[in-house]
């Protein structure tokens, strides 16, 4: 059953929360957060085996399908209020008050480096516009994202706005990632992904990374984790040099084994008991990812898919590969990472293969 509610916030509205177990409680935020439906004012409230997470409303929230139950809060603790950059780069700007609501409320933050997506209406102040965010959130350098990224070999089209140097030390979940911030891409909407990549290797596990780049997340698996061998493979040779310059800046040299090349090429069959697929064009290379596989292990396996064809077009993919390539499937976890576009989510599969 799909419950659809919306309870507004105002003085007289309820504090409403959703009770889930703890171990669905993350996977529960993440989809909320995906819906806007997170009210940021109120504390998560844990008690004993369950989280109680403050929503804005239930809009197209399955109850069911997450065993969550609605509460209202009697006593919600209330967040201290934080500190909004955005509202003092409002202040210190000098821009007509009718382009002030085009000013960007999201960013990039890489190291020092900062990139923005500006409004066309802002183009004559870009110049303004750049140094002031520069200046409230310690920025050395700025980027304009103009368009997007190159899917082949993910290099983003940025224009620089501010400053001479763009490579930078991003410090993210305890791991290092060193990168030419206009050579090389960095999506902070797949942070959770990252850390969920931190704890699901078990030791011993051999790991190939099929599309490594600067180590997104080989390097947290290997900091994290502990895994017998990460061979990280990675096309870009741009992206290869700062790989392998990662793995000395976080001391895993010793376990994670850069390689240069095409992973249809060079990536070894037959040695991984977890293989990693995070590249959202992957289906083209889910026979040769089933072949890395010894007798049994996972493939983590990424795709971008139109939101009604969601469970199952990913899933029959997957199913129809491993049928080609005589394996089995054991089990198959799914879950959205975030949202690509409008009616596309970013998704990835944890497939267990025999």
């Amino acid at each position: 059953m799909v419950l659809k509610v919306f309870i507004g916030r105002n003085d007289n509205s309820l504090m409403l929360a959703l009770r889930v177990e703890r171990g669905k409680a993350e996977d529960l935020r993440l989809e909320l957060s995906r819906l806007d439906l997170l009210d940021s004012r109120r504390k998560f409230l844990v008690g004993d085996g369950f989280v109680e997470i403050p929503v804005l409303g239930m809009e197209g929230v399955d109850l069911a399908k997450w065993g969550a139950v609605s509460v209202e809060q009697e006593e919600p603790v209330e967040r201290a209020e934080v500190y909004d950059p955005h509202k003092e780069i409002v202040d210190s700007l000098q821009i007509p008050n009718q382009l002030i609501g085009l000013l960007p409320k999201k960013w990039e933050m890489l190291g020092d480096v900062l990139i923005l997506k500006l409004n066309e209406g802002l183009r004559e102040y870009d110049t303004e516009v750049a140094k002031v965010y520069a200046e409230v959130l310690g920025a050395v350098t700025v980027l304009e994202d103009v368009g997007g990224v190159s899917e082949d070999i993910r290099k983003p089209d940025v224009r620089l706005l501010l400053g001479e140097r763009t490579v930078a030390t991003h410090r993210e979940n305890g791991v290092l990632y060193k990168l030419d911030a206009k050579e090389i891409m960095f999506s902070s909407g797949n942070i959770d992904e990252r850390i969920r990549m931190a704890k699901v290797c078990d030791e011993g596990d051999v790991v190939v990374d099929m599309f490594a780049g600067i180590g997104y997340f080989s390097l947290p698996m290997a900091v994290h984790s502990q895994p017998e061998k990460v061979y990280a493979v990675e096309i870009n040779p741009v992206a290869f040099g700062f790989l392998e310059e990662n793995t000395k800046l976080n001391g895993v040299e010793g376990i994670v084994e850069p390689i240069l090349g095409d992973c249809l090429e060079v990536a070894p069959e037959g040695v991984a008991t977890r293989v990693l697929m995070g590249y959202l064009s992957g289906q083209d290379y889910l026979p040769k990812a089933m072949r890395l596989i010894g007798e049994r292990g996972t493939i983590h396996y990424h795709e971008n898919c139109p939101n009604e064809l969601l469970p199952d077009r990913p899933a029959a993919t997957v199913q129809k590969i491993a049928e080609q390539e005589g394996r089995e499937v054991e089990g198959l976890n799914q879950r959205i990472i975030k949202s690509y576009a409008p009616g596309v989510s970013h998704v990835v599969l944890d497939v267990l293969l025999s």
